[in-house]
């Protein structure tokens, strides 16, 4: 399983990150805004973070049940795997 230890460079819908390993990718968002349109907003998008896992996040863009059965706030993020399968390698420098 991989994981996500650094973002490197966040630009518009795409982010270059360091996976385990040392493995630097670019991943390119711009399919998966057409299922989460508020990512399309620059400045959100920009706001990605890590995780505990650790993979990236972005704060209160997704919505869980909690267990009164109230809908609440969630991070959206994404499995470090299918990032790593969409992702390409890139070399920065």
């Amino acid at each position: 399983m991989h994981t996500i230890s650094k973002i490197l460079e966040v630009k518009p819908y795409e982010i270059i990150v360091e996976f385990d390993k040392n493995a630097t990718r670019v991943i390119d968002f711009t399919s998966v805004i057409k299922a989460f349109p508020s990512l399309s907003d620059e400045k959100v998008f920009a706001s990605v973070t890590l995780d505990d896992y650790p993979t990236i996040k972005w704060d209160g863009l997704a919505t869980m049940q909690d267990y009164n059965g109230d809908l609440i706030s969630a991070p959206l993020d994404f499995c470090p795997d299918m990032l790593y399968s969409i992702s390409k390698p890139v070399t920065i420098g």
